[in-house]
C-alpha cells in the first residue's frame, strides 16, 4: 500500500475537487437552462412550471447523493477503494452524458435522470478521503487533510466559474449551455484513466459474508437518538436547510428580481466559494482557538441570518457581495463548530455515525429545500427569507442550549452530553 507515491494520490484529490465543483457548477447554468425559451431545455411553459423544474433539477441531485453515499461507503469496505471510486467516476460521467443528451433533445425527464445518476455516484468524498489517509503516514495526515479541504473549497470557487463562463458564447462563439458538462465529463473520464494507471491497490480480501445495504433514512433518524447530540443535530438540520435554500436560490432570485445576468450570478456564487474556502482553511481554526465552540457557533448563526436576509433587502451590489462573502464565512464556522461539538458529545465508538450524520443532513437539506421551494415559488424572495428563518430557528435552539436549556429536554441534553464526553 505505501508503494504509492504522492503522484498516485492525485486522482483522489481530483475526485474530491470534481465532487464539490459538481454541486456549484449547476447554479449559474441551470437558470438559463430552465428559463430561456430559446437556448434552454423548455421551449414553452409558465414561470411556475420552470420554477418546479429548477427545484427538482437542483434538489434531485442532493437527494440521490443522500441515498447513494452510504451505499458507496459499503461498496468501499467490501470491494476496496479503487474499484468503488472507478465506479463513482463512471457514474458521474454517465450522469453528465445523459444531461448533455437531454439538452440536445430538450428532454426534461432525461435531464432529471442525468442529475439523479450523477448524484447517486457523487458521494465519493469519504471514500476518496479514506483512500488518501490509508496510504499516508500518520505524521503527514494533517497535511493531507489540509489538501483535502483545499480541494473541497476550490471546488466551490471553480465550479460556478466553469458553469458560467464555459457556457457564455460572448466569450467564445462555440460555447453553449452544454459546454460545461462536456468539459467536466471529459475531466472525469481523464481522472478515471489516471486512477486506473497510477494507483496500485493491494487485492481485496475475500469478502466475509454478504455486503450490507445501509438504509440512509434509518441511519439519519438513529443519529437523533443519541441524547448528547439530539439538540445539536436539530440545530445542524435547521442551519443546513437555511444555507442550502439560500445557496440554491439566491442566483435565481437575483436574476428574476434584480436584473442579474448569468455572469453576475457566476461571480456572486464564486464569491460565496471564496468565503467557504477562507472559513474552512483559516478562519474556522482561528475562531475555535480564541472562542469556545458554542460561542463561535451562536455568533456565526446570528451573523448568517442577518447576511441571508440582507441579500434580499439591499439594493447595493457591493453590499450584496459583502453579505454573501460574510454569510459563507459564518456558515463555515457554524458547520465546523457544530460538527465538532457533536463529535465531542459522543464516545469514540459513535464518531463514524456522527460524521455520517453531518454529511447526510447536508444532502437531505439540499434535496428537500430544492424541491420544496421549487414547488412553492423558487424565483421569489420566499426561499431567501425562509432560509433566514431556518437559521434564526437554529440560533434560538443553540442559544437555549447555552443557557442550560429550558424544561426537561434542556436538562436531559445537558446531563447526557456531560456524561458522554
Amino acid at each position: 500500500m505505501r508503494k504509492n507515491g504522492l503522484a498516485s494520490l492525485v486522482p483522489f484529490y481530483f475526485i474530491i475537487l470534481i465532487d464539490n465543483l459538481s454541486v456549484s457548477l449547476i447554479i449559474p447554468v441551470l437558470i438559463p437552462i430552465s428559463y430561456d425559451a430559446h437556448t434552454g431545455i423548455m421551449s414553452s411553459g409558465g414561470t411556475s412550471t420552470r420554477d418546479l423544474f429548477y427545484g427538482v433539477a437542483i434538489g434531485s441531485y442532493s437527494l440521490a447523493m443522500f441515498l447513494g453515499a452510504p451505499l458507496l461507503g459499503s461498496l468501499s469496505d467490501h470491494f476496496r477503494r479503487k474499484k468503488t471510486l472507478s465506479l463513482c467516476l463512471l457514474g458521474l460521467a454517465l450522469g453528465y452524458a445523459l444531461t448533455i443528451w437531454a439538452m440536445l433533445r430538450r428532454d426534461v425527464y432525461m435531464f432529471v435522470a442525468g442529475r439523479v445518476i450523477g448524484g447517486l455516484f457523487s458521494g465519493s468524498l469519504p471514500v476518496a478521503q479514506a483512500a488518501i489517509l490509508d496510504v499516508t503516514p500518520k505524521e503527514r495526515r494533517v497535511n493531507s487533510i489540509g489538501l483535502i479541504m483545499f480541494c473541497v473549497s476550490t471546488g466551490y470557487v471553480v465550479g460556478p466559474l466553469i458553469g458560467g463562463y464555459l457556457s457564455d458564447p460572448t466569450l467564445v462563439s462555440w460555447f453553449t449551455l452544454k459546454t460545461p458538462f462536456i468539459f467536466v465529463a471529459g475531466a472525469t473520464l481523464l481522472n478515471l484513466l489516471i486512477l486506473l494507471v497510477a494507483y496500485r491497490e493491494a487485492p481485496a480480501p475475500k469478502p466475509a459474508g454478504r455486503m450490507a445495504f445501509p438504509n440512509p433514512v434509518k441511519h439519519l433518524m438513529e443519529s437523533f437518538s443519541f441524547p448528547g447530540v439530539r439538540l445539536l443535530s436539530a440545530v445542524l438540520l435547521f442551519m443546513s436547510l437555511g444555507w442550502t435554500a439560500f445557496f440554491q436560490f439566491i442566483g435565481l432570485y437575483l436574476t428574476a428580481n434584480e436584473g442579474f445576468d448569468q455572469r453576475g450570478v457566476t461571480n456572486l456564487i464564486s464569491v460565496v466559494g471564496v468565503g467557504l474556502a477562507a472559513a474552512f482553511l483559516s478562519l474556522v481554526p482561528l475562531s475555535m482557538k480564541y472562542l469556545k465552540p458554542h460561542v463561535a457557533v451562536t455568533g456565526a448563526l446570528a451573523g448568517m441570518a442577518v447576511c441571508i436576509a440582507g441579500t434580499a433587502l439591499t439594493g447595493s451590489s457591493i453590499a450584496l457581495y459583502a453579505l454573501c462573502l460574510v454569510g459563507a464565512v459564518t456558515y463555515g464556522i457554524s458547520y465546523s463548530g457544530l460538527v465538532g461539538m457533536m463529535s465531542a458529545a459522543v464516545a469514540d465508538s459513535h464518531q463514524g455515525s456522527v460524521m455520517g450524520t453531518a454529511g447526510a443532513t447536508a444532502a437531505i437539506s439540499a434535496g428537500l429545500s430544492g424541491v420544496v421551494f421549487g414547488i412553492i415559488d423558487g424565483s421569489s424572495a420566499v426561499p431567501i427569507f425562509s432560509a433566514a428563518a431556518f437559521v434564526v430557528l437554529a440560533f434560538a435552539l443553540i442559544a437555549v442550549r447555552g443557557m442550560g436549556g429550558s424544561g426537561a429536554q434542556g436538562a436531559e441534553e445537558g446531563a447526557d452530553t456531560t456524561s458522554m464526553v
